[in-house]
């Protein structure tokens, strides 16, 4: 199954027409360890008028996969963290954004708990029945080369990405990214690549109650060797969704992400064509002046991103 990111989101732009006070979904993203180093664009809220918002957000990612080809393998079984302190900042119409994360890949301790959050909800378990619990293995070979290999716990600064936008209506606006190479494939944190990107992303509000957001853009990951030199030219990107307002100040959000093929000439899941849903609700005022939202994402297309991914995003404006 092939999907089309472009279609679903001119969809969801054409439900609108209001002012723009939408919250602007969650900067959520494809977490596969081995492709987590590729710069994808995502979803950023900013203030309303001048000044600073920062955002701490938190995921736990847990996969158990296993695919093969006549020409490929792949294992993926850990569970990982992600830890990122996101700044935002307008000024009239331009916008900048710095998102500097820290990445631990572990063995893990969410194994029996995943396995009872599927049963519970009667998710499928893809490859979860052949794996022992708590374990720590990925392992990508093509061609009969090892192009990636882990098997013990890691953690270290990611790659630190900056972006400049600017404003062009209260609904959309563009973007331009880069990723530095701040990670270090000695710690699997990063691709020692520079990534770039560029995006346009659209919110508005439908009425009171519902407000819809998107983002389209593209990234261009560096041309180095990573996983073998077979990282895609281009890799497309969507994000799309709406959120609802259950109480003043309690929000219910809904969101697909998705991502064309990130490794050229595969023919396996985890690198095809993504498509993953995010469920959250976000808390408008906690701890003071603080918003906090909870949200999980299951991957719908089931390979082409972690089997589930928890998280916790903190914000304030100031």
């Amino acid at each position: 199954m092939r999907t089309n990111p472009a279609l679903l989101v001119c969809t969801l732009l054409g439900l609108a027409n209001g002012a723009a006070n939408a919250d602007g979904g969650y900067a959520t993203r494809d977490l596969n360890p081995i492709l987590q180093p590729i710069y994808l664009p995502t979803l950023a809220t900013f203030k309303q008028g001048n000044g600073w918002k920062i955002d701490h957000s938190f995921y736990v990612t847990n996969t158990m996969q296993r695919e093969d080809n006549d020409r490929e393998q792949l294992i993926i079984d850990v569970e990982n963290y992600r830890y990122e302190l996101g700044l935002r900042y307008r000024h009239d119409n331009w916008l900048a954004r710095v998102d500097l994360p820290f990445v631990a890949n572990s063995s893990g301790q969410l194994d029996s708990t995943i396995n009872s959050w599927h049963k519970f909800w009667g998710l499928p378990e893809g490859d979860r029945d052949d794996f022992n619990n708590d374990q720590l293995d990925i392992e990508y070979q093509r061609d009969g080369k090892f192009e990636y290999r882990q098997d013990r716990s890691s953690s270290g600064i990611g790659d630190i990405s900056l972006a400049i936008g600017y404003q062009l209506s209260e609904q959309w606006a563009w973007f331009a990214g880069i990723e530095l190479p701040s990670g270090s494939s000695g710690d699997y944190s990063g691709n020692e690549e520079i990534d770039t990107a560029l995006w346009l992303t659209y919110q508005d509000q439908v009425n009171e109650e519902i407000g819809i957001f998107a983002l389209f853009g593209a990234s261009f990951p560096g041309s180095g060797d990573y996983l073998g030199g077979y990282v895609e030219d281009t890799i497309w990107v969507a994000q799309a969704g709406f959120d609802y307002r259950l109480y003043p100040t309690v929000i219910a959000n809904l969101q697909l992400d998705m991502h064309s093929q990130s490794v050229e000439d595969s023919e396996l899941d985890a690198f095809g064509d993504s498509m993953q849903l995010v469920v959250g609700v976000g808390f408008l005022r906690v701890l003071g002046e603080h918003r906090l939202d909870l949200f999980f994402t299951e991957d719908i297309l089931v390979g082409t991103a972690p089997d589930i991914t928890f998280g916790l995003r903190l914000s304030r404006s100031y």
